[in-house]
């Protein structure tokens, strides 16, 4: 209500007033002018009656006028602090201004960004992701008592946090994150007891934590993440009995992690990552069972897993990976059935991965190489019917000849066995299921790509032996296939297949036979085919010539016969040809010279000498 909306009801109430007052008095003449106590009681008791509006209304004057008063106090206050910023004119702020017109209040309501109550107190300043550019040093802190969120996220905002910003007594929301603020957290900014959420994430903010954040009783996101604060983790962040989520990684903290954060059992997600801590897991983080996510990785964690971590029900993530983590792998994993990420990579974990894992029915991906984990792969792990990533590779782990992977259906990829340093090692690479065999069974499983989704398949510098396996005829979701260096058998011409989605595959140094077949012009995306150093014999089919955009040609050391193509020259994308080391006989075709981005070709015929003066020119040109 407007101050001249209230003279105007006071105005009737006086008239009103005035009216009732003189009935008074005519009442008291009735009686001769003579008032007896009971009635004077009376009287006075009727007069406060008809004035008590008269009150209000002077009441709710004086209110209104200093609620206008306020207002525009606060709005000046804020037209103060705009006046700091490096761009008077910045488009967002354009309605900041004072109006030009002397009957009308300067109010900041309806200025852009910012909200007031219902006494045009501001109570809300946003102004997230418009660039501005900025200090602190003078924003109004003492003028806006009422002032409950502020949102400057994602701006060009520098300087210090001053410390008067505990001045915002009402204060529940504040973000201040993804801006340039350096200097160290205040410790005042404890005195904000109202505080529900604070976000500095994304700043070049130093210095410890403050132990004073765990004043904050109210606080239920703390996101300090992605600055350059170091020090420990303040034991006393285990008193925010009410906090969600923590953020604080990609920083230089360092220390043990607090046993004490295990008493916040309100948290759904812990990002503790990319710090340096040290020391033991917690084995109190087994009673956070509502936390959904759990990152720790790219710090020097060390000792064991705590078992107890399986009593953590409601995980669905947990990231461990490049720790110095020991032990063995709980068994009480198998307890998380909502787990769909696991990555445990990149530790030192010895022993059996544990048959419960197979209990993990919503597992997506598994991530457990690079450690010393040992044993059988267990059968158990066939029944993961979600899952699409197996990595295992550099551990000595063996597999079992009875494990099922038929139920594997959305792997998207396998890879199979990899040599690290000297030692048959498990693998899997980027969207792979992977196999380790055992020397005493080294043959490829056949059903790989039953489900028919294998993308990448490494089986690599091993000693495999025995067919290429059957899935893969079939498997037109192929898009790189490494097989070089085993000693696979089998029928090139018949166990592989038309691939459209294929870009490269090397077969080299096998035991394979057969002709090098037509169908490979019909791998429409081929850039790489290598099969060099096998048993391979027939001719070279001319209708390799459609694989226009492939790069890199080898069928180099087989017992190929007959003539070179003419229509190889329609590989005008090719840069490397090896033909060596066959038994290849007539002349080179001259279409050769039109293989203008050739750049190494490599014959090593015994061929007409007209023949072999072209080839010699062809390669000094490009050279």
């Amino acid at each position: 209500m407007t101050a001249l909306g209230i003279i105007f009801i006071c105005n009737k109430l006086m008239d009103t007033s005035q009216i009732s007052i003189s009935v008074l008095k005519v009442q008291g003449l009735l009686h001769g002018g003579i008032v007896r106590d009971d009635e004077e009681h009376l009287l006075m008791m009727k007069s406060l009656t008809v004035l008590a509006p008269l009150l209000l209304c002077v009441t709710l004057l004086f209110s209104s006028l200093n609620v206008a008063s306020d207002s525009a106090a606060e709005a000046l206050a804020i037209l103060k602090w705009k006046a700091s910023l490096q761009s008077q004119n910045h488009s967002v702020l354009l309605s900041w201004n004072t109006s030009n017109n002397p009957n009308t209040k300067t109010s900041p309501c309806a200025w852009f960004g910012i909200h007031c109550n219902h006494a045009d107190s501001v109570t809300k300043i946003n102004l997230t992701g418009y660039g501005v550019k900025v200090t602190l040093h003078s924003f109004p802190f003492s003028s806006l008592p009422n002032l409950a969120e502020l949102d400057l996220s994602t701006n060009e905002l520098y300087g210090i946090i001053p410390p008067k910003i505990s001045q915002l007594s009402k204060l529940t929301y504040l973000d201040l994150s993804y801006n340039q603020f350096s200097g160290q957290i205040p410790p005042e900014i404890s005195h904000l007891v109202h505080l529900q959420t604070l976000h500095l994430a994304g700043n070049q903010l130093n210095g410890s934590i403050p132990r004073e954040i765990g004043q904050l009783k109210f606080l239920t996101d703390l996101a300090l993440c992605s600055n350059k604060l170091n020090g420990c983790i303040p034991a006393s962040l285990g008193k925010l009995s009410r906090l969600v989520s923590l953020l604080l990684y990609n920083n230089s903290i360092s220390g043990p992690i607090p046993p004490e954060l295990g008493n916040l059992r309100n948290l759904v997600e812990v990002y503790l990552d990319t710090n340096r801590l040290t020391g033991p897991i917690p084995s109190t983080f087994g009673n956070l069972k509502k936390l959904t996510v759990l990152q720790m990785f790219t710090n020097s964690l060390s000792g064991p897993i705590p078992s107890e971590l399986g009593n953590m029900e409601s995980l669905s993530e947990i990231s461990l990976y490049h720790n110095n983590l020991s032990g063995l792998i709980p068994t009480s994993f198998g307890d998380l059935r909502h787990l769909t990420v696991a990555r445990l990579y990149e530790n030192q974990l010895s022993g059996p991965i544990p048959e419960e894992i197979g209990n993990l029915n919503s597992l997506v991906y598994l991530e457990l190489g690079e450690n010393q984990l040992n044993g059988s792969i267990p059968a158990s792990l066939g029944s993961l019917s979600n899952l699409k990533i197996l990595h295992l590779r550099d551990n000595r782990l063996s597999v079992q000849q009875k494990t099922n992977s038929s139920k594997l259906c959305k792997l998207s990829c396998y890879t199979i066995l990899e040599k690290r340093n000297g030692a048959a090692v498990s693998f899997l690479l980027l969207h792979s299921f992977s196999y380790l065999l055992a020397e005493k069974s080294n043959n490829l499983p056949q059903g790989i790509c039953s489900g028919g989704s294998v993308e990448y398949f490494t089986a690599a510098d091993n000693q495999l032996i025995g067919p290429i396996p059957q899935g893969l005829k079939n498997c037109t979701s192929l898009k790189r296939v490494y097989l070089e260096r085993n000693r696979l058998r089998g029928n090139i011409s018949e166990d592989l297949g038309i691939y459209p989605n294929l870009r490269f595959i090397e077969l080299s140094d096998n035991e394979l036979y057969g002709e090098v077949s037509s169908n490979w012009g019909l791998c429409r995306s081929l850039q790489s085919l290598f099969i060099a150093r096998n048993n391979l014999s027939g001719t070279i089919p001319a209708e390799i010539g459609n694989s226009r955009q492939i790069h890199r040609l080898d069928v180099s050391s087989n017992h190929l016969v007959g003539e070179i193509p003419k229509k190889i020259s329609k590989l005008t994308s090719l840069l490397y040809l090896y033909l060596n080391g066959n038994k290849l006989s007539g002349s080179v075709p001259l279409e050769l010279g039109l293989m203008s981005k050739l750049l190494y070709l490599d014959l090593l015929l015994d061929l007409p000498a007209k023949n072999k003066s072209k080839i010699e020119w062809k390669q000094k040109e490009e050279n």
